[in-house]
């Protein structure tokens, strides 16, 4: 859990998706939500989004941080950090200040990592993700 100085310690959670539950939608969740069930769709919160060992998200979380303990398949922009726990899954791309990654973990995706501008209220469809070379291109077309 994230403990050090400065760093929120996640006792309170606003929201929780119990274990056999099954939710298929958005949610905006004003504080913290902790899946331990199945989701799908897009999460944003303004706190943490915890996902337990027997939780599943597949969908895209746009979060102050993340602690992932089980599957994650989806993209993960986090303001502050995200924590992938020994035995989780996460198949997508993170974008975060911190990174912290335990043994034993699958990640399968591409990770950026330095100031996020926007932080929670960031809209995925607003990321500009890879790096487009055309654009590059054409500003050097005049030297051939």
């Amino acid at each position: 859990m994230f403990t050090k100085e400065g760093e929120k310690n996640v006792d309170t959670v606003n929201t929780t998706i119990g274990a056999g539950t099954v939710l298929t939608g958005d949610v905006r969740v004003e504080g913290s939500i902790r899946v331990d069930g199945e989701f799908e769709g897009k999460v944003e919160a303004t706190d943490t989004l915890i996902v337990g060992e027997s939780g599943r998200v597949e969908g895209n979380a746009t979060v102050a941080n993340a602690m992932i303990g089980g599957r994650m398949f989806g993209n993960v922009f986090a303001s502050g950090k995200i924590e992938l726990q020994r035995g989780s899954q996460l198949l997508g791309d993170i974008e975060t200040r911190g990174l912290v990654i335990e043994d034993g973990v699958v990640f399968q995706g591409n990770c950026h990592m330095g100031e996020v501008a926007d932080g929670p209220v960031r809209r995925r469809d607003e990321i500009r993700s890879g790096f487009d070379i055309g654009d590059e291109l054409e500003e050097d077309d005049s030297d051939v």
